[in-house]
């Protein structure tokens, strides 16, 4: 007998068990944790499983976010912890588990699903598409060795006051497609995760960037990286940053840090150029992360909220193959003007038809409509009003800025 449910507190334990299986982690699950702070564990209700005659099999964790789209605050999911136990594997555990939240998300109004995939292959089954890539960047820390902006850095420890950290975050960002509204959780729960590290046990460093006003604009975070030859680097868990000037005072720090650091190493966001860091390009090794999944779960109400053309405009879109959220199918006409816009389910002939991979990179604004036809993957096609599309369809901003 097979049972999908979320889980009840008793039952984390056997989360873990699968975790430490499906991750390649180890725990002594013998040695019981005694004075442990469990304030910041994940609430059991954000995590669902499969059970087979009482046995819990598969499991995953759906984690409730505020996420930013096109200038506005909407509700995500974000998946994670995916997993099942050998003696389960390719049973169908992890379909039968995207077939019963995604549904339920429609229902309670979730915009959007994000995750980071094993394999993207894998979770396009679920219509899910890549919606985030980063461009990995190895620069020499000399090429910062002139950098100096006026302004002073502060560190933040754990227990700390984050509301500096808050302000800068908020308006970081304001107009990035996927970013995390970090003050959503109650309790500043997602701020003391972000500064839970002891820097002095953990190697990882957050310094707030103030200007000569003392107003708080950018802060870092890196960690200390350390080879098995002795060699450091500097690795930028994250930056944020409220302007030019901000960025390249939170950058500063580097140029301080020349005599333990070698090489930094940051995973920035595609909107930003590598080449901006360097005064030798020659410098640079980069490679391109394609990294972050997304899944528009609410088309009708993705439509109303997305950003909209200057001017007025229509066009009928045709959803189809959604398996998992069947409300999805359809034919929608989509009215948009100076105000608003208007979704209304229509049987006129579409101007184009996409399936839900490709719909979530349109609407999200990871790709242009042009850039969309080229791929090699399948989902669209275009039959009328192509102008009007590529005006609605545009490359946006975008950086997934939580792991999950």
């Amino acid at each position: 007998m097979k049972e999908i449910r979320r889980i009840r507190e008793e039952e984390r334990s056997l989360v873990e068990r699968i975790d430490t299986i499906v991750y390649n982690q180890r725990h002594d699950f013998s040695k019981e944790k005694k004075g442990e702070d469990t304030s910041l564990n994940n609430p059991p209700e954000w995590t669902w499983a499969v059970f087979e005659n009482g046995k819990m099999m598969s499991c995953l964790s759906e984690i409730p976010f505020l996420m930013r789209f096109d200038g506005q605050n909407v509700t995500m999911s974000g998946i994670g912890g995916v997993g099942s136990l050998p003696e389960a594997r390719k049973g169908g555990n992890i379909k039968a588990l995207f077939e019963t939240l995604l549904p339920l998300a429609y229902e309670n109004g979730v915009m959007f699903s994000n995750l980071t995939p094993f394999s993207h292959s894998f979770y396009r089954k679920f219509g899910y598409e890549l919606a985030c890539a980063r461009n990995e960047i190895r620069i020499p820390t000399s090429e910062f060795a002139a950098l100096k902006t006026d302004g002073t850095l502060h560190p933040v420890f754990p227990d700390d006051d984050t509301s500096a950290l808050q302000t800068i975050h908020h308006a970081y960002i304001a107009d990035i497609n996927h970013g995390i509204c970090r003050d959503y959780w109650p309790d500043n729960r997602a701020w003391r995760i972000f500064t839970r590290d002891d820097p002095y046990s953990t190697g990882t460093f957050l310094y707030v960037w103030r200007d000569n006003t003392g107003v708080p604009r950018s802060y870092i975070k890196y960690q200390d990286q350390n080879a098995a030859d002795g060699s450091h680097t500097m690795s930028v868990q994250e930056l944020a940053f409220t302007d030019r000037t901000a960025l390249y005072g939170a950058l500063s720090i580097v140029s301080g840090l020349a005599a333990q650091f070698k090489t930094v190493i940051w995973r920035m966001p595609t909107f930003l150029d590598p080449t901006d860091f360097v005064k030798n390009l020659w410098d640079i090794e980069q490679r391109i992360i394609p990294r972050d999944m997304t899944r528009v779960v609410h088309v009708k109400a993705a439509l109303e909220s997305m950003r909209r053309p200057v001017g007025e405009g229509t066009y009928v879109l045709e959803v189809c193959g959604d398996t998992q959220i069947s409300a999805n199918n359809g034919r929608y006409l989509v009215e948009y003007g100076p105000e608003a816009t208007r979704v209304t389910s229509v049987t006129r002939a579409p101007d184009i038809c996409c399936d839900i991979p490709a719909l979530s990179q349109l609407i999200t604004g990871y790709r242009s409509l042009e850039n969309a036809l080229r791929s090699k993957q399948t989902g669209i096609e275009v039959y009328a009003k192509r102008k009007t599309l590529d005006q609605v369809f545009t490359p946006r901003p975008q950086h997934v800025t939580e792991y999950f």
